[in-house]
């Protein structure tokens, strides 16, 4: 651990090359809460592989690569009081020989976090973005990377800052409410004519009743979000929603409900159709049984109100739930009805000493955008910022465990994005679990999306599941293994948007560390794409890739 002085930890700032109005939040934040016991870390990791690699192909059958990979890492961690920030870049530099030629190439990523508190339980800021390279195929989903398909990757920015306003200690009333930014660019998009280049703003709130409320349970709720897709050049995406219940005691854990609900989605500056427009408003009454703030289950009938004539004046069933089972077992789920038809959520949380499983559904119309800019993450595993293995992870001790600096809640799993940017319904169940035992490490991952555009003809469906297991064959060696798989399938009016994929990702590999600085691993990995869905990759829509590489990673902390 390295301990430097203010004057070197603001020269560090200057030199990063971000927005001026990130350098001023985390400078002032960094100036602002800089005690003696401030803690400052930088380490770095170099890894470099050689990788053989045979490629069977359906149009020009059999060729082989061999590419050798460089990839130096620099991790900065800074904490104080009331602040906390993680930096992390890495340069991957690629030399190919190929049947045909040798190629050279270089990719430069970053990311960072940072969360400052001035205020404990009352106020607070984050920010958070990355520079990366990511798919914008969907059809590729799992099997693009730097060595194959790379020409499916799109160097990716986004951006996201938020401020945190909580009232938590109201006797009779309560509230919290956050305001945010996040801007989101990329190099090239699914047509290449078509890139990212979008700004958003968001605000949310909810105000409801404090602990003295006994007779009376309220909850307000309200968002409302634009985006502005300036490369598209087809009008601004507004989204708000409203919701609101009151709950009044008639008896013992018995209540009366009544629930009201307004949703609107609109792109401004478009009189080519008015379809483009929804807007959906509900009401009802009900029951509720209630023993906790966190156990109740409640069920309404409701009559729409919407600008469709084939939604207006529907009378349907609503639900609304939570239920902790446990301290470690979580429950919520919700019911009912919007422009669209049936609607429903649902989040499933569990933790124990050494198995953690998280499930989360849920139904929303949003954009690449929204998407890439606030991300979802069910992370049950806590890694190290430094790590390169499962194995090096833990399983955090509760459902609502905040990350340390230098740690971070991994996804074992992503989510398969189309770079199009157009409006869309997406449903989407993600399942992760992970258990850490002596010597085992197993993570499990399952994934559905639906994508309905709202523009368009199209609609895209992604089934998936992965696992990732880490085993302890000694105090310096592991086996890891890995098996990923997705189902994409595509229905629209054009016929590149038809057709079926299936992707696998597949490796296995031994990895042995040398003292506390130097690891080797050597791995194979297979990866298929079969299928008549236009991928647009690199080997066609059908062929196999198989590799072996070796390894040799040095840290310096």
């Amino acid at each position: 651990m390295d301990t430097i002085t203010q004057s070197e930890a603001n020269n560090i700032i200057r030199s990063l090359n971000i927005k001026p109005i990130r350098v001023s939040l985390v400078a002032c934040a960094i100036v602002a809460s800089f005690p003696a016991s401030a803690k400052f870390d930088l380490n770095a990791i170099a890894t470099a592989d050689t990788i053989y690699q045979s490629v069977d192909t359906e149009e020009e059958g059999q060729r082989s690569l061999t590419t050798l990979t460089i990839a130096p890492k620099l991790n900065a961690t800074y904490q104080t009081r009331t602040f906390q920030g993680l930096w992390s870049g890495t340069y991957t530099h690629l030399e190919r020989d190929n049947d045909d030629a040798s190629q050279r190439q270089d990719y430069a990523e970053y990311s960072y976090s940072a969360q400052w508190v001035p205020f404990e339980n009352l106020l607070s800021f984050q920010a958070a973005g990355a520079l990366n390279y990511q798919n914008t195929n969907s059809a590729n989903f799992l099997i693009s990377d730097f060595i194959a398909n790379s020409d499916s990757l799109a160097k990716t920015r986004s951006n996201r800052l938020s401020s945190t306003l909580t009232l938590d200690q109201g006797d009779w009333i309560r509230g919290q409410g956050t305001a945010s930014y996040s801007d989101t660019a990329s190099e090239q998009s699914l047509t290449n004519n078509n890139a990212l280049d979008n700004d958003s703003y968001q605000l949310s709130g909810t105000v409801l009743n404090g602990d003295e409320a006994k007779y009376f349970i309220w909850s307000v709720t309200g968002t409302y979000q634009n985006t502005e897709r300036s490369q598209a050049s087809t009008g601004d995406f507004e989204s708000r929603t409203g919701d609101g219940y009151i709950d009044t005691r008639i008896f013992n854990n018995w209540a009366i409900r009544l629930t009201a609900r307004h949703e609107a989605n609109q792109i401004s500056d478009r009189d080519d159709t008015n379809s483009l427009v929804r807007e959906f408003n509900s009401y009802g009454a009900g029951l509720t049984y209630r023993q906790a703030e966190n156990r109740y289950i409640s069920i309404t009938a409701n009559k729409s109100d919407s600008d469709l004539d084939e939604d207006d004046g529907e009378t349907f069933v609503g639900l609304d739930m939570q239920w902790a089972l446990s301290t470690r077992t979580q429950i919520a789920a919700t019911y009912g009805r919007r422009f669209y038809g049936e609607s429903a959520s649902a989040s499933i949380g569990y933790n124990s000493k050494y198995l953690r499983t998280s499930f989360s559904y849920s139904e929303d119309v949003t954009n690449t955008s929204r998407l890439l800019a606030d991300p979802e993450n069910l992370g049950v595993f806590v890694c190290p910022s430094v790590s390169t293995s499962i194995a090096d992870c833990f399983q955090p001790n509760s459902l609502s465990y905040t990350p340390n600096a230098g740690e971070q809640l991994v996804q074992i799993t992503t989510q398969n994005l189309e770079f199009d940017d157009n409006i869309i319904l997406r449903k989407s169940a993600n399942f992760q679990a992970g258990y850490d035992f002596s010597r085992v490490t197993l993570a499990f991952s399952w994934r559905y999306s639906e994508d309905d555009y709202l523009d368009e003809d199209r609609l895209r469906r992604t089934y998936s599941f992965g696992t990732d297991l880490a085993y302890k064959i000694g105090s310096y060696t592991n086996i890891t293994s890995s098996i990923n798989y997705a189902n994409i399938t595509g229905q629209g009016a054009e016929e590149s948007f038809r057709g079926e994929s299936d992707n696998w990702n597949a490796s296995i590999g031994l990895e042995r560390e040398f003292g506390r600085r130097l690891k080797a691993s050597i791995d194979a990995r297979y990866l298929e794409q079969e299928g008549d869905l236009n991928a647009g990759g690199q080997f066609g829509n059908n062929y196999t890739d198989r590799r072996l590489s070796a390894s040799i990673t040095y840290t310096y902390d």
